[in-house]
């Protein structure tokens, strides 16, 4: 048995898409609840593949081989297993179980066209970035809801739990829950042996690169692996190329400020400005820095971004807008290759992004993961 570790969740996806299409059965394993420490979030999977290659992981490793024979089994039978693993016992070296001392729950599902019957409306909206909530029985296999936009697709074969469904779809839309891109997953019990799994995918969240040069591809390249639905940005069109960027998802030839100035910012958006070149980054970072973007910086020397505050600040900026601006961009971590340098910016994002301090951990205390 082969074993592939995709980098993102989105290769996983394409691998789950690829045979759900070609009408191939392959088992899912999925994690469904956490307590404690664990080193994969809710909604982390891993697939059987009908070859027996593996693609995914629940685990960092601790479990994986016991839910390889699970996901066979169920492969086999069609029967959805439901597996709870706790911390490892130290003593007894043949033990399963969790070595950071957390508890996880999975359940492990058989998948194919006819028991997840509506999952190219899962696929169609994640091509789309849209949001979209898929709900499966485990007690009825093949019935399926999925709920998008205000589109229903399926049903469980109950209208209590169809309105069960929709209800916490609306909710988690209007609070923002269950917002941890790219997905969470969860196992909801019912009376008389009702068991539901629900799964929701939410878009991408973007990260604008103003500035074509050699680091916004190392940047571009190291963003989508870490999730991130990548533009970039620049008007002079000799360096705006998809040649130049193919692992962008859009290159956009237009002087940067006008292309911002049309698009929707919110607190989920990333702006990293590289041009460093007034005429281009000033107009763009005045729409930044008065906008909803949750991660403003911009590229630059010491001594340029002292001459960038003074020209924000001329241009009418308050303290407190300029005071968002992320400059120089990135962390000090001392790297000077465009790989390192979109290390250094994607480490300051995260770090903001999970309220964290950017301190080695060996010097903090509490959990490790938020």
């Amino acid at each position: 048995m082969s074993v592939v570790e995709p980098s993102t969740t989105s290769a996983l996806l394409s691998q789950l898409e690829q045979a759900w299409r070609g009408g191939e059965p392959i088992a899912i394993a999925t994690v469904v609840a956490i307590t404690g420490s664990a080193p994969k979030p809710n909604g982390s999977s891993l697939l059987l593949m009908g070859d027996g290659s593996v693609v995914g992981a629940v685990s960092g490793g601790c479990v994986e081989s016991e839910v390889v024979g699970a996901a066979e089994r169920v492969l086999n039978s069609g029967h959805s297993e439901y597996l709870r693993y706790e911390a490892a016992d130290g003593e007894d070296p043949f033990s399963v179980g969790l070595t950071c001392g957390g508890v996880i729950e999975l359940v492990v599902e058989r998948l194919d066209p006819t028991l997840w019957p509506h999952a190219d409306v899962l696929f169609d909206c994640l091509a789309a970035d849209r949001s979209v909530l898929m709900a499966t029985r485990l007690d009825r296999p093949g019935e399926q809801l999925l709920l998008s936009d205000g589109r229903s697709v399926g049903s469980l074969g109950s209208q209590e739990l169809d309105a069960r469904m929709a209800s916490r779809w609306h909710k988690g839309i209007k609070t923002g829950a269950g917002r941890d891109w790219p997905s969470d997953a969860c196992l909801e019990r019912f009376s008389e042996g009702r068991a539901v799994v629900i799964r929701e995918y939410h878009p991408r969240p973007p990260l604008w690169i103003f500035g074509a040069i050699d680091t916004s591809a190392a940047l571009a390249t190291l963003a989508k692996a870490l999730g991130f639905r990548v533009v970039v940005c620049d008007a002079r069109a000799i360096f705006a190329t998809e040649r130049r960027f193919p692992m962008a998802d859009q290159v956009i030839c237009e002087w940067p400020h006008r292309w911002l100035a049309e698009q929707t910012i919110s607190a989920e958006t990333v702006i990293c400005v590289l041009t460093h070149d007034p005429k281009f980054d000033i107009p763009v970072l005045k729409i930044a820095l008065r906008s909803q973007a949750g991660y403003v910086g911009a590229m630059g020397s010491r001594k340029t971004h002292g001459d960038r505050l003074e020209r924000l600040a001329q241009a009418g900026l308050s303290s407190t807008e300029i005071a968002r601006l992320r400059s120089p961009i990135g962390l000090d971590l001392g790297g000077r290759s465009p790989q390192e340098t979109a290390l250094s910016i994607l480490a300051e994002v995260v770090m903001l992004r999970q309220s964290r301090t950017g301190l080695p951990l060996s010097q903090t205390q509490g959990t490790i993961h938020p």
